[in-house]
C-alpha cells in the first residue's frame, strides 16, 4: 500500500479522506459537510477521484505538523504533499522510496530542485484555484470600495441618496452630460493608483497579476524579498513596511497569522498610512488591531475597509463595523465555490497517482 506524507493543513486533509479509507470517520463527515455547500454528492466525488487514482488508492496517509516530524515520516514514503516544509539533500537521502513531492502551491523556493533531480524525485507545483478565487475576492472588495458600490447600491432616487448623505441634483443638460447626477464624490480609479501588497506569497502574487492588468503601481513587503524575476513578471517593487503604509492607496493583507503578525496593523500603522487609503483583509482578522481599525475609520483617516475574515465567526448582530458605510463586509466567502477545492484535489491526486503507480 502506498504511503503518502502530508503537511497538516485544513485543505490538504481532503486528500487524506480521498486516499485513506481508514481516516477517522469524524474527519470524513466534517469534510463532507464542508464541501456540501456546492458538492451535494460527496460520496460520488470520492468514487470518481479514487477511480482516477489506480495504484494510489487505498493509501496510508500520514499528516505531520513540523519539519522534524516530516523528515522522520518520509523515510518509507512514496509521495509527499507540502506547503512550507523544506526538502533538501538531507530529507531526500533519508527517503529512498520517495517518488514525488507535490507542492501545494507554485512557489518552489523551499524545495531543492537540483537535489530532487539527482534523486529522481518528481516535483509538481499546483496553481491552486482557491488562491485565484481569494485574490479575485480581494480585488472585488477593492473595486467595491473604490466605486462606493455598497453605499450607493439601489439608490436610484433622490430621497434614498439624500438618506445616505449625498446631495443629488441633475446638471443642466443643455450644457453637460448627466453622468454622476447623484453627486457621489471621492470615487477612485484603480489605474495609476498604488497597491501595497502585504505578503507576496501565493495569493499575493495572484492579486498582483490582476493589479498589473489594471495598470496599478504595485509595492510589496514581507520578511524576505522575492527573486528579481518574480518581481519583474509582476511589476512589483519591494519596500519597507513603513514605505508600504505611507505610499499605498490600497493595502491588502495576505500574511499568515503568527505571533509576529498578530496586531501588526495597529494604531501606529494606521497613523502612517496615506490619508484616505483603503485596507483590504482576506487573511486573518487578528492581523489588524480591532480598536485601531475602528478608530481609524471614526477619525476619517482610513478611506474604507474591505474585510472577509472576522474577529468572531459567526459574527454578532451588533458588530460595530457594520455602522460604517465605507466598510464592505463579506462572511468569509473569498474561497468561492467548493468546486475550486475539489478540482485542486483532483489535480493533486492525479499527479501523485502518475508518479507512484
Amino acid at each position: 500500500m502506498p504511503i503518502i506524507v502530508a503537511q497538516d493543513d485544513a485543505i490538504i486533509r481532503s486528500a487524506q479522506v480521498i486516499l485513506d479509507p481508514d481516516t477517522d470517520p469524524d474527519r470524513q463527515a466534517g469534510i463532507a459537510d464542508y464541501f456540501s455547500v456546492d458538492l451535494k454528492d460527496f460520496d460520488g466525488y470520492l468514487a470518481k477521484v479514487r477511480g482516477m487514482a489506480k495504484g494510489l488508492f487505498p493509501s496510508t496517509f500520514r499528516m505531520v505538523d513540523d519539519q522534524e516530524s516530516f523528515r522522520d515520516a518520509i523515510k518509507d514514503a512514496d509521495g509527499a504533499i507540502l506547503e512550507s516544509f523544506i526538502v533538501g539533500e538531507q530529507e531526500l537521502a533519508a527517503a529512498p522510496n520517495l517518488k514525488i513531492i507535490q507542492k501545494f502551491g507554485v512557489d518552489l523556493r523551499n524545495i531543492d530542485l537540483d537535489a530532487c533531480a539527482r534523486h529522481n524525485v518528481v516535483v509538481k507545483p499546483l496553481r491552486r484555484r482557491v488562491n485565484v478565487a481569494v485574490a479575485e475576492h480581494a480585488f472585488a472588495l477593492m473595486m467595491a470600495l473604490a466605486k462606493k458600490i455598497v453605499s450607493t447600491a439601489g439608490r436610484l432616487d433622490e430621497a434614498s441618496l439624500r438618506a445616505a448623505g449625498y446631495q443629488p441634483k441633475m446638471y443642466d443638460r443643455r450644457h453637460v452630460a448627466s453622468a454622476n447626477w447623484a453627486r457621489v464624490g471621492g470615487l477612485v480609479t484603480l489605474q495609476g493608483s498604488t497597491l501595497g501588497v502585504l505578503g507576496l506569497g501565493e495569493i499575493g502574487r495572484e492579486l498582483a497579476e490582476r493589479a498589473k492588468a489594471f495598470n496599478m503601481n504595485i509595492l510589496y513587503h514581507q520578511r524576505n524579498q522575492v527573486p528579481a524575476d518574480v518581481e519583474a513578471a509582476l511589476g512589483a517593487r519591494y519596500v519597507s513596511f513603513g514605505e508600504l503604509l505611507e505610499q499605498s492607496d490600497f493595502m491588502t493583507i495576505q500574511l499568515p497569522l503568527t505571533p509576529s503578525t498578530e496586531g501588526m496593523i495597529d494604531k501606529a500603522a494606521f497613523a502612517r498610512m496615506k490619508p484616505g487609503a483603503f485596507l483590504v483583509n482576506i487573511s486573518r482578522a487578528a492581523i489588524v488591531d480591532r480598536d485601531a481599525l475602528i478608530g481609524a475609520l471614526e477619525s476619517g483617516r482610513l478611506g474604507g475597509a474591505g474585510i472577509d475574515v472576522h474577529y468572531k465567526e459567526p459574527g454578532d448582530a451588533d458588530e460595530p463595523l457594520k455602522k460604517f458605510d465605507n466598510v464592505v463586509l463579506s462572511p468569509h466567502i473569498a474561497v468561492a465555490s467548493r468546486m475550486n477545492g475539489a478540482a485542486d484535489m483532483e489535480e493533486l491526486v492525479a499527479n501523485l497517482a502518475e508518479a507512484v503507480r
